[in-house]
């Protein structure tokens, strides 16, 4: 009995001291991967456990004076410590924490060990007493910002970024974009410096820029990082050389040679349409650093004759009819524009330079007309054969005045007995006008093959109209005569006028589409060249001046409707 008891004893034992022995081998092995415990002051230090043989594993890192009977404390993250909880524990080098002792707590599914006790040794970095910034590219007026040095020689910092500010006014200087210019005034640089691990900037660090003594300032982010800068302030002023690109013209018109300095735009005649040519021209924008800090582009043209400037026209546009020209010769119209400063001093002016010569044209007194075997009529002839030198025939229209004024087409024979206007719009060459009345109405005398001829005069001295009538007659054997009357002050239309319609409409739709626009003022130019007719509703909706005729001032002021500028008619208004 007794050795059964002590066998199963022994039994017992064995199999307690197995499973002691299988505890054992169960526990975990730990050891260091990494480890900096000797970091510079305001830097961290750091351990990094490997942990192997175990499952389930959980850290927590401690702090304490380890061998005293004192109860080492748990940490959790905070402004010192990062990673508390994992086998990645970092440290800021403080001096809060130079006397502390750290070891690792280390939770498996069959137990808990402990690393090794740790104990950081905190070094004081070496301070920079003077850094070295050279090669910046300063600003200059009219230029943007550049970004560039010859960067730094030395180990112990780097040049991290450069921003630009400004223009400083009093506390404010507000960050440069990178499509804004210099202008006039104070601008700030600051660049940022990175001291090397091991090496610090404090309260009496300097950096040299360029030779310029700056203090180097801290500046501390939300995540606890340390900033370094040194600002320098550049004051700018206009040295007279300002970019290209900055002050040019955008487009000239007439557009013609504009690499030369001078362009010659060809012969104008006084007293004619041609002094209503329009120069004109726009500039580049400024870029809007500029405009917004006062500075703006002035334009205008000088008109001048013998080295003498007649007259000055501020604007970019300006025509010879703004300078009353009554003598003949060369004259130049200099474009000028002027990059103006805030104070209104000229900064910078560039000009351009348009000759032209002015003429007394040639004044004609009679026109003829000719067309071949007009003895011969039976149907409409367009085209003469024969003009007055200087005069053109713009075009030529026929109508039945038997029928109201029927347009009569090429190609249609005559009817006995009818009586036949025929239109003929001339107009004058350039380097010639019509004579005038004191009204500005041609004053001329018109043959038709030899035979007079009325004129219908258009209030220009380089327009009129030439009508000759005749009634044709099968038996007759004579030659047509035409049937002068008094000369009137307006053409008279190819329609009769309608008496009292009953209508509505738009005031200005001569062609009854619906709207007024350009091909409005077109078919009334083309109805007082006796090129087509109106209706008797377009007739009425044609006349936007209510002077009880349809002419060219109608056409006038629907175009000036269609450009924006304000007739003082109601054009576009329902009738």
């Amino acid at each position: 009995m007794i050795k059964r008891v002590l066998s199963l004893i022994l039994s017992f034992l064995m199999i307690m001291c197995a499973v002691s022995v299988m505890t054992a081998q169960a526990a975990p092995v730990v050891s260091v991967e990494s480890l900096v415990i000797t970091p510079y002051m305001g830097s961290f230090g750091e351990i990094k456990l490997k942990v192997t043989g175990a499952t389930d594993v959980t850290y927590q890192w401690q702090a304490g004076f380890f061998d005293s009977t004192f109860d080492p404390v748990d940490l959790d993250d905070n402004e010192y410590y990062i990673g508390t909880k994992t086998n990645h524990f970092k440290l800021l080098a403080s001096g809060e924490l130079d006397s502390l002792d750290f070891r690792c707590k280390i939770t498996y599914n069959g137990g808990k060990v402990y690393s090794q006790v740790f104990h950081f040794t905190f070094l004081d970095p070496k301070v920079i007493s003077r850094a070295y910034i050279v090669g910046v590219d300063a600003p200059v007026f009219g230029y943007g910002p550049k970004y560039r040095t010859d960067d730094v020689l030395s180990e112990q910092y780097d040049l991290d970024s450069m921003v630009w500010y400004g223009p400083i006014k009093g506390s404010s200087a507000p960050l440069m974009k990178s499509t804004d210019v210099y202008v006039e005034g104070k601008y700030k640089c600051r660049f940022y410096l990175d001291p090397a691990e091991g090496y610090t900037f404090n309260e009496n660090s300097v950096c040299s820029v360029d030779g310029i003594i700056c203090n180097v300032y801290s500046e501390t982010s939300d995540d606890g990082t340390i900033a370094y800068y040194a600002d320098r302030v550049y004051t700018i002023s206009y040295k007279g050389n300002l970019p290209e690109g900055i002050l040019d013209f955008e487009s000239r018109k007439p557009d013609a040679s504009l690499g030369e300095q001078d362009v010659y735009m060809g012969t104008f005649c006084l007293g004619t349409s041609d002094m209503d040519t329009e120069f004109s021209f726009t500039t580049k924008a400024l870029p809007s650093s500029m405009s917004s800090n006062g500075y703006y582009i002035f334009g205008k043209t000088s008109f001048i004759k013998d080295g003498r400037v007649l007259r000055d026209i501020t604007g970019t546009s300006a025509k010879l009819s703004t300078l009353i020209i009554s003598e003949e010769g060369r004259y130049t119209l200099e474009q000028k524009i002027c990059l103006m400063s805030p104070s209104l001093e000229v900064m910078e002016t560039r000009t351009q330079s348009y000759i032209v010569d002015i003429i007394k044209p040639q004044t004609l007194t009679e026109v003829s007309v000719t067309f071949d075997n007009i003895e011969n009529w039976v149907r409409p002839l367009y085209s003469p054969v024969a003009v007055t030198p200087g005069v053109c025939v713009e075009s030529t229209m026929w109508n039945d005045m038997t029928l109201d004024g029927k347009y009569v087409p090429a190609g249609t024979d005559f009817i006995d007995g009818h009586t036949y206007r025929m239109g003929i719009w001339i107009k004058t060459k350039p380097g010639y006008v019509f004579a005038v009345d004191e009204d500005g109405c041609p004053d001329i005398t018109a043959k038709v093959n030899g035979m007079p001829a009325e004129v219908v005069p258009a209030v220009s001295s380089t327009a009129a109209e030439i009508v000759f009538e005749f009634t044709y007659e099968v038996e007759s054997t004579d030659a047509p005569t035409s049937v002068p009357t008094d000369c009137p002050t307006t053409p008279t239309p190819p329609t009769t006028s309608p008496s009292e319609p009953v209508f509505t409409g738009i005031l200005g739709d001569a062609n009854l589409d619906g709207e007024v626009n350009i091909k409005d003022a077109t078919a009334i130019q083309k109805y007082t060249a006796q090129l087509e007719a109106l209706t008797d509703t377009g007739l009425i909706l044609a006349d936007v001046d209510a002077s009880a005729d349809v002419n060219i001032k109608d056409a006038t002021a629907i175009q000036k409707y269609i450009a924006g500028i304000d007739t003082g008619l109601p054009i576009g208004e329902s009738v």
